[in-house]
């Protein structure tokens, strides 16, 4: 879809007359700084997908880099490297670096980052106030989620002296003014340009569902994302256990009068949280990973705690300290081989597609792979976008179902068709039917409704059974499901 929207700008300001679709006025999210930074390389190297992901690698570092002088100006020289570290390590990273869509994050990170050094930075408070502000306004041209910068701010300011940031003076208290008002004049353009705040609508505000949503977060922030902690339960004793250890060490701490590194662990976890307050309507899937690039500013916040709580303490310390880096290495090493898999999958489903579309008719899928482990395959009602990058752009299909492939084997999904015109899918934990928890059910595409059937084995947020009533088109159409590894002509 990105790749579909660069190819059709044009003129010097057309990121900022729509939404990151290139469409003006019809929702969805306003982010033209994202889209002139893709444009870019998109213009430079054209639609290679290594130029995207060498982009979003550049990124990466950048914030990387940011995150070790944040941490030096708060902490020292080894709570930097500590932070930096663990931040570069972090296995909920993948669908924000190795997702080329995910750079959203990484480019609005990079910028907001930027303001907040600028923000506590020694210079001139005329110059920290013209560069923080600008920079905050970039970021929030990038994605929403930095709209909370001024906060995290102020929440630094509350917290001084910690290490190098002096108590500030009451006139400094004007630099997370400014930025709140520069905030305040992307959310009026944001509105006039998409017609209204746009965003996650389908996702409701509730207060039942902001504490839900906060802890999927949470229990991400203490899992690695392979982990299926909805089908696994047992694997739910991990986060307490490790928010246990992280309590019983800042316990620890106090008591060696270690103030300055418990305020550290503090301001990390007031930013964790502070960083989630745009998002508590929709949350990070336990099972599938979907969503953890929204809590990828959260996770400096993770960094700076993680540097409060360890030091290496000598060669034994040091020792431990590099287990666990590599344990962490290994762990994103997995995240990474997930896309890797999944780009195979989703070439082998585009020429499964090419070869069973009817010709000038449509291409009905009663299931598709939404993601591979987790990392993304297809998202969206149908594989128009992809199909057109591929060449063939006369085709048209509509999804059912998605699945969310685990194990990539033929023979996992079947499909039986009944006489009033439904289809019954049948499918096994390792190829699941994806289902929503925190939302009512609804169509992934408009021509296709579902139903699911709850089994004995099902659990929650995934389905082995399945009922599509597809709306067959007057014009020829095919009917083919996706069986775990391949496409095939149904029924």
């Amino acid at each position: 879809m990105l790749l579909r929207t660069l190819k059709h700008a044009s003129g010097a300001g057309w990121a900022f007359e729509g939404n990151d679709y290139g469409e003006a006025g019809a929702g969805h999210f306003y982010r033209p700084f994202w889209l002139l930074w893709n444009d870019a390389i998109y213009a430079l190297f054209g639609a290679r997908a290594i130029a995207f992901h060498v982009g979003n690698l550049a990124l990466y570092l950048g914030v990387c880099l940011e995150v070790w002088l944040l941490a030096r100006r708060l902490a020292g020289e080894q709570a930097a490297w500590i932070a930096s570290i663990g931040f570069a390590l972090y296995p909920r990273h993948g669908e924000s670096v190795a997702w080329i869509s995910g750079s959203t994050d990484l480019t609005a990170v990079v910028l907001g980052l930027g303001a907040v050094l600028c923000a506590i930075s020694p210079w001139r408070l005329s110059v920290r106030l013209v560069a923080a502000t600008a920079l905050t306004v970039a970021a929030a041209l990038s994605k929403e989620v930095v709209f909370v910068l001024p906060l995290l701010v102020a929440a630094l300011f509350l917290l001084a002296p910690l290490g190098g940031v002096r108590r500030q003076a009451r006139r400094d208290w004007v630099l997370p003014g400014a930025m709140a008002l520069g905030v305040l004049g992307v959310a009026i353009v944001r509105d006039h340009v998409i017609g209204g705040v746009g965003g996650y609508t389908a996702y409701p505000w509730t207060l039942v569902r902001a504490v839900a949503v906060l802890a999927t977060y949470v229990v991400a922030a203490v899992t690695p994302p392979d982990l299926q902690l909805l089908r696994y339960k047992v694997a739910l004793a991990l986060p307490p256990l490790v928010l246990a250890l992280a309590a019983w060490r800042v316990i620890s701490l106090r008591r060696g009068g270690e103030d300055e590194r418990v305020k550290l662990v503090f301001f990390g976890a007031a930013w964790f949280g502070i960083s989630l307050l745009p998002l508590l309507n929709i949350g990070v899937d336990l099972n599938n990973a979907n969503g953890e690039r929204l809590m990828f500013l959260g996770t400096v916040g993770l960094a700076l705690l993680f540097a409060g709580l360890i030091r290496p303490g000598g060669a034994r310390g040091a020792t431990v300290l590099a287990a666990a880096a590599a344990l962490v290495f290994g762990l994103s090493a997995l995240s990474a081989a997930d896309w890797i898999g999944a780009d195979r999958l989703s070439n082998r489903v585009l020429d499964d597609a090419v070869a069973l579309a009817p010709d000038g008719g449509k291409l009905v899928l009663l299931s598709v792979p939404e993601n591979y482990r987790t990392a993304h395959v297809f998202t969206g009602g149908d594989m128009s976008a992809a199909l057109e990058h591929a060449g063939a752009s006369q085709l048209t299909t509509s999804f059912c179902t998605h699945v969310v492939v685990w194990h990539d084997r033929s023979g996992q999904i079947r499909f039986t068709r009944r006489s009033d015109g439904s289809y019954v899918g049948t499918t096994t934990l390792d190829a699941p039917f994806d289902v929503p928890v925190l939302r009512p059910a609804e169509p992934v595409s408009s021509d296709c409704p579902y139903a699911t059937g709850h089994a004995p084995d099902s659990n929650t947020g995934m389905a082995v059974t399945a009922i599509v009533v597809p709306q067959l088109p007057s014009s020829p159409a095919i009917v083919a499901y996706f069986d775990g590894h391949d496409l095939q002509r149904c029924c």
